[in-house]
């Protein structure tokens, strides 16, 4: 039978959880715009014959190739990412920090943490995702830049999917098992 404390851990994770997603879809214009910087940063460097820009526009990151649309030399062909696809593991992972028992101000320092790595986390699944769009979307009239072989498309392939499936919701668990071992002992701790 399931100890009391532990369901009542789960619904209040659960709550936390619902909440922090409504809020987070409140400010995703500002997350986004934090969020263009460091995947416009990594993606201008992996590939700068192909990138122009990637900013934020409202809810969605704005990619500008290089490539110009047949006949209009002045034109730059672009598509949209939603980010918001990968960004839930850091409304978990804080749903799961605020859910334990421990100080507030330890709480605050794992959240920053979190930020961080789960910053990183979602700049890599955003950075393989506009790959794999560039690869896999652009075969027809650019196939030519895109020269890779099988086991590169692969290795994109991949990426995207630990990025999109793996990531937002295994990273939040693991980070919040590393910051709160105790709590979560306690927690598991079988009576």
């Amino acid at each position: 039978m399931l100890d009391k404390s532990l369901i009542l851990f789960a619904l209040k994770v659960m709550f936390l959880f619902f909440l922090l997603l409504f809020l987070l879809y409140w400010i995703l214009p500002v997350y986004n715009f934090f969020l263009s910087m460091p995947v416009e940063m990594v993606m201008s460097t992996v590939y700068p014959r192909f990138i122009h820009s990637i900013s934020a526009n409202k809810e969605l990151l704005e990619v500008v190739t290089n490539f110009s649309i047949a006949g209009q030399s002045q034109s730059r062909l672009g598509f949209d990412i939603n980010p918001l696809k990968y960004a839930y593991g850091l409304p978990l992972f804080i749903a799961l920090l605020l859910s334990s028992k421990g100080p507030w101000r330890n709480k605050i320092w794992h959240i920053m943490i979190g930020a961080a790595v789960l910053l990183i986390a979602q700049t890599w699944s955003l950075c393989f995702d506009i790959t794999r769009n560039l690869l896999f979307e652009f075969q027809g009239v650019y196939g030519h830049y895109f020269e890779y072989g099988a086991l590169a498309k692969g290795i994109v392939s991949l990426g995207s999917q630990l990025g999109f499936l793996l990531f937002p919701t295994l990273i939040p668990i693991a980070l919040w098992i590393l910051l709160m071992p105790e709590f979560f002992k306690q927690l598991t701790r079988q009576g």
